[in-house]
């Protein structure tokens, strides 16, 4: 192995070596120019014989000079900051040239300084970028120190990479050695070893007090020998440190001189894409094993196991009490999974306390950690990641792979409103809600269909987590049930006492509680935190375990405590136990003491930064410390270094990382230390810094307004709180957060009482429950919601505003909308439509800005839709008619297409129930093509499922199966259950028409399934009647006829028409089977009076667009029935087989109704279909023809 150093003028190759004393290797510290000269003389000695003496001693005398030179200069400098001796924890690099020997004998020495010069500079370059120390060239070596100059949480990592740096340096060498000179096999290999050495002096030879030594040095060199070429070798020490952040080989071990147990090593293969770092407790330099949880450890394990030899969803519960070993058994789960063969892919989340009342904090956690959302990022690039992360994962659906982002992004707090897929949907939070989380279930399965991977879902400090998340996680464990993933989630049982049921019971899932340690367990653990003792006496060891029953936090603690305290004295290699500082030191018999003590006994500033840290939050950042005082920052590694905060190792680099107190009990303890006045007076000055983040260009804005309003309120300023809480409350609301919206509601009327009355107060308090009382309405909260209508409509004539009477009077009317009142409904919403107007035309005088002027356009035509509405249900048809066409006529000369999606909806409805059903489907299919081009999916979903359900008793059968299928599926993506059984039914009705009675049967009981799951007693109804009719064509005659009395039973209770459908169908079956009078019973109720004439009772009304238009309330008349040529033909079976005279009239009502309707299709292909392809329409038509037309 050789190198070449100038020499004079000419270039001279000379081969390595390493200083060695008694094994051991001394590493010393001089200038680079010191370096240079010591390489050159240590060369040119080795060359003494190719070279001669003359030339060596000549060049050698020259060297010398300008070295003793070049020290003296250096001398006054150096004796000036010279350090004293200390013991230091370093990552200690050997990279090597392979081949440079060969590469020697080849060239001649110009050409291999030239080769060999220009890697070690471009090598020490690379060591000084990661932040290292080169203390020896050596030939074609060069060995560096990381750590030496002020130790770092992550010198180990940096150093690892430094080494992956090296060995791309080396390929890059070999490549250009080969194409320069047409030479293979010169390659670079990497050692790389963690451990205690001794700085400074104490040889007493020059440069001795720059010395390190130890055997970290001797196993560095040995994990370079041992590497391949183009390998980096590290030892289990620095392993342990990077644990997760590099892809490593098996582990090996290896054999070095003067050690005596063999050393585990690995080879480094290559950096993570996305790390994950073990983040380590305890105390610095004390590696203890874990102990006392081997059958939780191996229960882990099995589970971990099992995801692969049978894939499917696993839950598993971690309850422990605080101090008591959770993160323990996770960083060691962690570790022993990093040395699996088994490749998963990795989701991580943590929950914080200021995340709690946060929506979807914990989400967005995971989905932050994942893409690597940076706090520093800006809104446009945390929105750049969320796209690049999420929508390959949709590549399969291209043109709803963008919305699938955005929605997610929006929900977890990136504002997106602006986008062309939320624009249109904007007022509709459910929408939004339903189709985001539908995208968040989405990425975990796409994720692992896509690497065939299993996932790995991990959650710490779970007992902090949102409600949102927590119900999400529900959600997800059902819907990706068959898919491999394991949610490892870990929990104090405050968790529990909050969600008693939380995921809980099945097969799938697992729920392991820890106990503190026994006292056998207990002595263990004491043994291994005082190892570094010679002996451990009995009485220190009761010490430690005395007050801590069983918990290992208390125990790390207390001996940290007599460390700072002086009664153990960790400066040296043993510690040294000191009796009279034990005798001395009283030991406190709670941990909230011992932690006490430690802060008491921290130099003033280093406690006034944990304090100020402390107001932060239990998790705090760099940059808000920062803001309390700009000295902090400076402290706080001094803290890290003394274990009471922890870098967040997977958050962010540099001044926007997070850091962490060590325990929650610590937060506790230190923000119990800070005095009221000065806590006011931080959490004033933090509230302002958070803030102007929460009204920034900032990815994180919207997370930032609970915990803005939280340290206004600590800080006494109520005014601030109160708005900042509302604004929380109206995020909350956007994501149908429902439980942290009314907190937040309930926060800030408490702040604005303690403000005082004021126009502005009242203004607030008008939107604050303007948000409750949409909250009330989405849970169904009718008595909550009426009275904060009420509450707006007193606080709008306080303020004499007539914008607010108006929206207020909206809001009266949908509520009574909701129950049924359509009188009622019909005055508010008038009101509302006269408010609106009045305001309008005063606006119109005072030029008011066009945004809000569009907002009250859309209140009044709402109100318009829900007088519409009303006197629809009124049975005034033809006025209802009018308005709706009146409001739609507005909403599309204004532009406004939610409010034209919903008018088509409404007058589709109204000529469904008029039978119109041509007229009906042209306006689903008008509002379907509006719901595209404004990107709303729930609409489109609503729409395209009413096309197809009307396509079906029309008899376009392909049509209605195409439009039911992708409804379907729509509906599914958007988490809209209720809409789900719709489709169902529909579906299932579909499949009776084309005779596939088990298909039928499938549907319609998925449809009952789905209909019981999300109570809605509607569609339990009408799914019991298509089981029934399902049944019915398998010939389970018996459970037909329960299904059929099941469904009439629940629609007469909610006045519903499908009742004429199920009474039809049980007197069809009774028919059937022979019982004619059990039929004739059966249909009682659908009969109108014996004396009156079947056509004056049945046949009132005008048609609409063609079809006949049945009163509401007509004896014999079916509003709102399924199928009303079937139940009229059904009624005409039964008579003419009881022999009743009534038979004629019930065949030719039908067939005139049948025909009017058939005319009405001026489409020829479908007139044909509609009298072709639905059995009932063409029994109808066969017997109209087999009694001659009579």
């Amino acid at each position: 192995m050789a190198i070449s150093l100038a020499a004079g003028e000419r270039a001279i190759a000379v081969p390595a070596s390493l200083l060695c004393s008694h094994g051991v290797v001394i590493l010393r510290f001089m200038s680079t120019e010191q370096q240079q000269l010591q390489a050159a003389i240590h060369a040119l000695q080795a060359q003494r014989e190719l070279l001669g003496d003359a030339v060596v001693d000549a060049s050698i005398g020259a060297l010398r000079a300008k070295l003793a030179a070049v020290a003296d200069a250096a001398a006054p400098a150096s004796k000036a900051v010279q350090p004293p001796q200390a013991l230091r924890q370093v990552s200690i690099l050997f990279v090597d040239v392979v081949g440079s020997t060969t590469l020697s004998q080849q060239l001649d020495p110009e050409e291999t300084s030239a080769v060999m010069d220009g890697f070690l500079r471009r090598g020490t370059a690379t060591v000084q970028a990661h932040g290292g120390r080169v203390v020896q060239y050596a030939g074609d070596s060069m060995l560096a120190v990381f750590g030496v100059q002020e130790a770092a949480e992550d010198d180990a990592e940096r150093a690892v990479r430094c080494g992956l740096g090296l060995l791309d340096l080396g390929r890059a060498l070999a490549a250009e050695v080969l194409a320069t000179h047409g030479l293979a096999g010169c390659h670079v290999r990497v050692g790389i070893h963690t451990g205690g050495v001794l700085l400074g002096g104490g040889g007493g030879g020059d440069g001795d007090e720059n010395a390190v030594r130890g055997l970290t040095v001797n196993i560095a060199a040995r994990m370079e020998q041992t590497a391949a070429a183009g390998a980096l070798r590290i030892s289990h020490d620095t392993y342990s440190h990077i644990r997760g952040l590099f892809e490593v080989s098996s582990p090996e071990s290896l054999q070095v001189k003067g050690v005596d147990q063999p050393i585990t090593s690995y080879l480094v293969r290559k950096a993570k894409p996305r790390s994950f770092r073990i983040a380590k407790r305890g105390i610095e330099g004390v590696a203890t094993r874990m102990i006392g949880r081997d059958a939780e450890f191996e229960a882990l394990q099995a589970i971990f196991k099992d995801l692969f030899s049978q894939p499917r969803l696993r839950v598993v519960l971690v309850v422990a009490e605080a101090g008591i070993g959770k993160s323990r058994l996770l960083d060691e789960f962690q570790a022993w999974t990093e040395d699996r063969p088994e490749t998963v892919y990795l989701f991580r989340g943590r929950a914080t306390p200021q995340t709690q009342g946060q929506p979807f904090g914990l989400l967005r956690d995971i989905v932050a950690w994942r893409l690597q959302l940076s706090d520093e990022d800006t809104l446009d690039e945390a929105k750049a990641k969320i796209e690049r992360g999420l929508m390959p994962l949709f590549a399969d659906e291209p043109e709803h792979a963008q919305a699938h982002a955005h929605l997610l992004g929006h929900l977890i707090g990136l504002d997106w409103k602006d986008s062309a897929h939320l624009r249109g949907i904007l007022d509709d939070p459910n929408q939004i809600r339903s189709r985001a989380l539908h995208a968040a279930a989405q990425m975990f399965r796409r994720v692992s269909g896509q690497k065939g991977l299993p996932v790995i879902l991990q959650l710490e400090d779970l007992h902090w987590a949102d409600d949102e998340t927590l119900d999400f996680l529900s959600d997800l464990a059902q819907v990706n049930a068959d898919m491999p993933l394991l949610l490892l989630a870990f929990s104090r049982p405050t968790l529990l006492e909050r969600r008693a049921d939380w995921l809980s019971g099945g097969q799938a899932h697992t729920r392991i509680d820890l106990h503190p340690l026994g006292k056998a367990d207990s002595r263990k653990l004491v043994n291994e935190l005082l190892k570094k003792l010679p002996e451990v006496p009995d009485a220190l060891r009761e010490v430690v375990m005395g007050g801590a029953e069983g918990n290992p936090f208390y125990m790390e603690e207390l001996v940290l405590m007599l460390i700072d305290q002086g009664a153990i004295d960790a400066s040296g290699a043993p510690w040294q136990l000191r009796a009279d500082r034990l005798l001395a030191t009283k030991v406190p018999s709670t941990l909230t003491g011992v932690l006490q003590a430690r802060l008491d006994g921290l130099p003033a500033d280093e406690r006034l930064t944990l304090q100020e840290a402390s107001v932060i939050g239990q998790v705090f950042w760099v940059r808000a410390l920062a803001a309390l005082d700009a000295d902090n920052e400076a402290r706080l590694p001094r803290l890290v270094q003394r274990e009471l905060a922890l870098p967040r190792l997977d958050s962010e680099p540099d001044d926007l990382r997070e850091y962490a107190f060590k325990h929650a009990l610590l937060h506790q303890v230190t923000y119990g230390t800070v005095l009221k006045r000065q806590r006011s007076m931080l959490h004033a000055k933090l509230a302002h810094w958070l803030a102007a983040q929460s009204q920034g260009d900032s990815a994180r804005a919207g997370e930032f307004l609970g915990l803005t309003a939280k340290h206004f309120a600590d800080a006494g300023d109520a005014g601030n709180a109160a708005e900042f809480h509302a604004r929380a409350a109206e995020y909350a609301a956007d994501r149908l957060a429902h439980a942290s919206a009314l907190a937040h509601v309930k926060q800030a009327l408490a702040s604005i009482d303690a403000a005082g009355a004021s126009a502005h107060q009242a203004a607030l308090r008008w939107r604050l429950i303007c948000v409750r009382e949409r909250t009330w309405e989405i849970q169904g909260e009718r008595d909550k919601q009426a009275a904060d209508i009420d509450a707006m409509d007193g606080i709008a004539d306080s303020l004499d505003d007539d914008a607010r009477r108006a929206y207020t009077a909206c809001r009266r009317a949908t509520h009574l909308r909701r129950i049924a009142a359509h009188a009622d409904c019909e005055r508010a919403a008038r009101r509302a439509v006269a408010l609106a107007d009045k305001v309008l035309a005063k606006w119109a005088l005072s030029l008011a800005p066009a945004g809000v002027n569009d907002e009250l356009h859309e209140i009044r035509l709402m109100s318009l839709r829900w007088v519409g509405h009303a006197v629809m249900s009124q049975g005034r048809w033809d006025e209802a008619r009018l308005v709706l066409q009146q409001a739609l006529s507005e909403a599309c000369e204004r532009g406004l297409p939610k409010a034209q999606i919903l008018c088509l909806n409404s007058l589709g409805i109204l000529a469904e129930r008029c039978d119109d059903r041509v007229g009906a489907l042209g306006m689903f299919r008008e509002s379907l093509a509006i719901s595209r081009q404004a990107g709303d999916r729930r609409n489109e979903a609503i729409q395209l499922g009413n096309v197809g359900l009307l396509s079906l008793p029309l008899g376009d059968l392909s049509t209605a199966q195409r439009d039911l299928d992708e409804s379907l599926q729509m509906v599914r993506q958007n988490g809209d259950r209720a809409l789900e059984c719709a489709r169902l039914c529909g579906l299932s009705a579909l499949a009776v028409l084309k005779g596939e009675a088990d298909r039928a049967r499938v549907h319609a009981g998925n449809a009952l399934d789905t209909a019981r799951a999300v109570q809605a007693r509607e569609w339990v109804a009408f799914a019991s009647f298509c089981l029934a009719d399902a049944l019915t064509a398998g010939g389970q005659v018996a459970a037909a006829a329960a299904a059929y009395a099941e469904a009439r039973t629940l629609a007469e209770e909610l006045n519903s028409g499908w009742r004429f459908d199920a009474g039809a169908g049980l007197a069809s079956l009774l028919l059937a089977q022979g019982d004619i009078s059990g039929a004739v019973r059966a249909l009682q109720p659908l009969l109108p009076p014996a004396e009156q004439p079947v056509d004056e009772a049945v046949a009132q009304g005008t048609a609409m667009s063609g079809g006949p238009a049945a009163p509401a309330s007509a004896a014999g008349s079916f509003p709102g029935a399924e199928w009303p040529r079937k139940i009229e033909f059904t009624i005409h079976r039964v008579l003419a087989t009881a022999g009743d005279p009534r038979a004629a009239e019930w065949l030719q009502r039908a067939h005139r109704t049948l025909m009017a309707q058939a005319d009405a299709i001026k489409d020829v292909a479908l007139r044909q279909m509609f009298l072709t392809n639905i059995p009932h329409h063409r029994d109808i038509a066969a017997r109209w023809q087999a009694r001659g037309g009579q």
